[in-house]
C-alpha cells in the first residue's frame, strides 16, 4: 500500500524530501549485528528506520 501511495503524494505536489516512509519490517536484531536490514551500505536499524523518499530512491533497488 505504501508503494502505491508514494506516486499519489508526488502528484499532489509533495517533493521527495517531504515524503516519509519506514522500512522497519526489514529489521531483526535492531543494533546492526545480524546484517538482515542492510541495503547497500545503509543499515535500516542504525540509519533509519524512517527515510524520506529522496533517501529511498538512492538505495539499491535489488535488495528491497
Amino acid at each position: 500500500m505504501v508503494r502505491l501511495s508514494l506516486p499519489v503524494l508526488s502528484d499532489l505536489g509533495y517533493n521527495p524530501g517531504q515524503i516519509y516512509s519506514t522500512l522497519e519490517n526489514r529489521m531483526k536484531c535492531g543494533v546492526g549485528k545480524c546484517g538482515r536490514c542492510n541495503i547497500g551500505s545503509v543499515y535500516v536499524c542504525k540509519d533509519g528506520p524512517v527515510f524520506t523518499l529522496e533517501e529511498l530512491r538512492k538505495l539499491p533497488q535489488g535488495d528491497m
